[in-house]
């Protein structure tokens, strides 16, 4: 009995100690198997204080009221091994490790005792400390504070007691939390199942409207495309005379286009030569025009030169009848004389020439002039 209150205290004090955290793991935890034999990997903190720098890696096992370790699990065979070293769980205190010192290491707790002796061990995860601190606490007449250690038997007993009723309260309160969770959870499933149901047959019947629709949709358009076709070959029935008369017409309205474009072609080059012949006149009428005035200025000098050469020949004449008056047809000039007669008459035979060109020129010149 005693065995079995201290093991269900131990079970209490650790979820009171540790705020809650292995609560509802000491909750689900079988009580019995805390009473048998524990054993596993742990390290421990060399120099028996918690002020040693190196870490070994040892064998522990529990039974009752003491710790032993050894160097490796094949040299524990039994109970009467002699271990490395044995640790005494009698009034000793199970604690969590401050990480401030030196040689820090995570998952680490301590067992101490009154008379100052403590041994630092750590262990690989959380929850595996936590197992190790509470199966030390459950051990036989392990106790768990400096104030227990005070307390007479059956005061233990009654606070365990105390402590187990209120560990059941709270274990069946949780036991119905949980089972009011698990009806919520089957309730919450079973309307997610009845949803997805509802989904699933939605989806079924979408994807048939869908199927229906497309179908639907198909056969309005080849029905479209048929009743097309047919309209077209009506209309092309019916209106056939109408259509040949509106070809024709359109046949005969581009040839006529085309007929009168060439007639419009042709007049553009009519009407271009005409304009050239129409600058060419022009250019004709320019130059009979100054030819006229270069005439008429060839004209009047032709008429200045010949009233000239009259007023010469005239002078001559009038010359020629004086010396005839004065008798010089007796007088009977010498050589030299003889030749300036000559040259005389030669001279006038010249211009009487001269005015006969003039006299033909100025004839072949006047009509260009009128």
């Amino acid at each position: 009995l005693s065995v079995t209150l201290f093991t269900t205290v131990g079970a209490a004090i650790v979820a009171k100690e540790d705020g809650g955290v292995s609560e509802n793991m000491d909750a689900e935890m079988d009580i019995t198997s805390l009473l048998q034999p524990r054993q596993g990997y742990l390290s421990k903190l060399g120099g028996g204080q918690e002020k040693g720098s190196k870490w070994n890696r040892r064998w522990f096992v529990l039974r009752d009221n003491v710790l032993m370790y050894f160097n490796s699990p094949k040299d524990f065979t039994g109970f009467r091994d002699k271990p490395s070293g044995v640790v005494l769980l009698e009034e000793c205190n199970v604690r969590t490790r401050d990480e401030r010192g030196v040689s820090q290491r995570p998952f680490t707790f301590v067992l101490s005792h009154a008379s100052g002796e403590s041994v630092v061990l750590a262990a690989d995860s959380e929850k595996e400390m936590l197992e190790w601190m509470q199966a030390v606490r459950t051990s036989r007449m392990c106790v768990t504070d400096p104030d227990a250690a005070s307390l007479s038997e059956a005061a233990r007993k009654t606070s365990a007691e105390a402590e187990l009723d209120g560990a059941m309260g709270k274990r069946a309160d949780a036991e119905a939390a949980l089972s009011n969770i698990e009806k919520e959870l089957e309730a919450v499933q079973s309307e997610h199942r009845s949803v997805e149901t509802e989904k699933e047959k939605a989806e079924k019947e979408l994807k048939e409207l869908m199927a229906r629709f497309k179908l639907r949709k198909s056969l309005l358009h080849w029905r479209h495309r048929k009743l097309t076709l047919s309209f077209r070959a009506l209309i092309t029935i019916v209106f056939r005379e109408r259509i040949d008369a509106a070809r024709n017409l359109k046949a005969s309205t581009e040839r006529t286009s085309t007929i009168m474009r060439e007639e419009m072609e042709v007049a553009v080059s009519a009407r271009q030569k005409a304009e050239a012949a129409k600058r060419k006149s022009e250019e004709m009428l320019a130059r009979e025009m100054s030819l006229k005035k270069e005439g008429e200025a060839d004209a009047r000098e032709c008429e200045r030169l010949f009233a000239a050469e009259s007023n010469k020949a005239y002078a001559v004449q009038q010359e020629e009848a004086q010396l005839l008056a004065e008798g010089a047809a007796q007088w009977t000039p010498d050589s030299k004389e003889k030749e300036e007669v000559l040259q005389l008459s030669l001279l006038l035979g010249n211009l009487k020439a001269e005015g006969e060109l003039l006299q033909q020129q100025l004839k072949r010149r006047a009509p260009l002039a009128r």
